[in-house]
Parts: C-alpha cells; sequence; structure tokens
C-alpha cells in the first residue's frame, strides 16, 4: 500500500430535500477511505450538503491518465473535481442502488448491468448435508439496522467470530473466536461501539453462532446478510421475520460479490489491521487458525 494512491470517486449528496446532486471526483490517499474523506469534506463547499454515497471508483496510475485533466478544479489539497455536476430528484423510484460502507463497484464493466442489484432476498430448500440457505442484500441505509434486528431473530447466541480476510493489507486470512460472546446484548452492543471497525469494514465476515441447528449468521466481506441452519423451523421463523421488515423474495440475487468488478475498503478513522487485531484481543477474542489463500 502505497501513501498517494490516486483514486477516482463519483459520489452523490443532497442539497436540499428534493435535489441530489452527482459529481466527479480524483483524490489522492493512504488507502481508499482516505481519499473518500478527504474529498467528502471538500465537497461541501460545491453544494454537495449531507448523505454522501460513494457510487463508484477506480484506482488510477497517475494524474495523467485523466482525461481532460486540465478542466479539473482543485478544490483542496490533492483533492480535484470537474466543474460540471449533475442534479436528480431524491425521490427518483429509479436512482441506482447505494452500496453499504466497505464495498463500491468499479468502473469497469462487469457481466451483470448494475440496476439488476436490488433490495431483495433468496432462500433456498436443505442441500445434501441437510443446511437451509439465506441470502439478503441491502443498500447502505438499510443494511446495518437490519443486520442488527436479525441477531434478535436467533434462537439463542452460543458463539460470535470474525474472519480477517488475507487481501486487508495483503496478509493471511484469520480467524478470531470471541468465547465469552454468549447472548445477544453482548454482540449487539460490541457491534455498536465498533460499528466503524467491524460493520463498515469491507474487509470482515463477522459471524454469530446458533447450536440450535448449527445455525451461522453473517455479515460477510461484501455486504451481504447470510443465513444457514440445519433446523428448518428456525429456518422459516427467520425468513417469516425478514418478510415483516418489509423485503421481498426473488428468484435471481444480484450483488457485487459475483458478476461485477469491485473494491473493498474501510473509513479513514477506522483501525488499521495491526489496530484492529489489538481491539480484539483487549475485547478477549483468540485467534483460532490462520491460513494463506
Amino acid at each position: 500500500m502505497t501513501k498517494n494512491e490516486l483514486w477516482y470517486l463519483l459520489i452523490d449528496g443532497q442539497q436540499d430535500a428534493e435535489t441530489g446532486v452527482v459529481g466527479n471526483f480524483y483524490a489522492y490517499g493512504e488507502h481508499l477511505g482516505d481519499a473518500l474523506e478527504k474529498t467528502i469534506k471538500a465537497s461541501v463547499d460545491y453544494k454537495f450538503i449531507t448523505n454522501h454515497n460513494l457510487t463508484e471508483v477506480s484506482l488510477l496510475d497517475s494524474f495523467d491518465v485523466i482525461g481532460d485533466n486540465k478542466e479539473l478544479v482543485e478544490i483542496a489539497d490533492n483533492v480535484y473535481m470537474r466543474p460540471t455536476t449533475y442534479t436528480f430528484p431524491i425521490d427518483d423510484p429509479d436512482k441506482e442502488f447505494i452500496p453499504p460502507i466497505g464495498i463500491v463497484k468499479s468502473v469497469f464493466e462487469g457481466e451483470y448491468e448494475y440496476d439488476l442489484i436490488k433490495q431483495n432476498f433468496v432462500a433456498y430448500g436443505a442441500d445434501e448435508n441437510g443446511i437451509f440457505e439465506f441470502e439478503l442484500v441491502l443498500t447502505k441505509e438499510n443494511l446495518i439496522d437490519t443486520f442488527i434486528k436479525t441477531i434478535d431473530f436467533l434462537p439463542t447466541i452460543d458463539g460470535f467470530w470474525i474472519y480477517i480476510k488475507n487481501y486487508w493489507e495483503n496478509d493471511m486470512t484469520e480467524l478470531w473466536v470471541a468465547k465469552h460472546f454468549t447472548d445477544k446484548q453482548t454482540v449487539i452492543d460490541f457491534l455498536k461501539t465498533q460499528r466503524k471497525n467491524t460493520l463498515e469494514n469491507g474487509y470482515l465476515d463477522i459471524v454469530v453462532h446458533s447450536l440450535i441447528g448449527e445455525t451461522n449468521l453473517t455479515l460477510d466481506d461484501h455486504k451481504k446478510i447470510q443465513f444457514h441452519t440445519k433446523d428448518e423451523g428456525v429456518f422459516n421463523d427467520f425468513i417469516g421475520n425478514i418478510i415483516e421488515l418489509g423485503y421481498e423474495q426473488t428468484r435471481d440475487l444480484y450483488n457485487l460479490e459475483f458478476g461485477y468488478h469491485h473494491f473493498h475498503y474501510r473509513l479513514v478513522d477506522s483501525l488499521t489491521r495491526t489496530e484492529f487485531k489489538h481491539m480484539l484481543t483487549d475485547n478477549k477474542f483468540e485467534m483460532i487458525d490462520k491460513w494463506e489463500e
């Protein structure tokens, strides 16, 4: 990781209660989250007042590869924008999917059209191992609150663990377990306290486990909620609760994990990988295993 990565960022914001605005930005930073924070701070002076959303990015080799770069306006140190912005109605029903914090699509076209990504879920019957499977894709606005609610949908809490992915600072994949997290409120309090370092970190799989049905509730590194269980009753109850929240089932689920070029990132004021592991140790997590991928 260099200290001068150059990023292109497509960001939308809000001018007022009715009007949104989209702009094209270029910023240097130690990592994507750093470039994003610098851009958001600088963009406020250009009517990007609230509700900033990162919707598309690209990591650039140099400033010279930017087309018409002499037209760019330097709005802060190492932050540039194209002078033309675009507005849209906030209540536009056809506006694009806003990805959760921690993951964002690349400018490069993928296998599928981006507008296929919607807020909905798929559910599958038991496989050859007797495991029922569920997946839910949500926007930035709804993901974290919904995931916290789903913890309460579990029959019991008997385990909590975190996978640190190998592509976070190019290290090994590590499994950290909190054996003493055995009730819902302890898990929820930890995640809320460490929100930026866990729920908004694009380099983690977060797993909440129940012994009943060997059930796992996961928020994965692509910010997709997954649910696996061998207990059909637990499975049906979970889906019923999801439907009560207003989410609908679909046959074809699209998300950034498959068929789309994308980037993972963490926010600028979140912990580095080393600091994150120190935080886990302070909270009595144990590293159980690590491996190359």
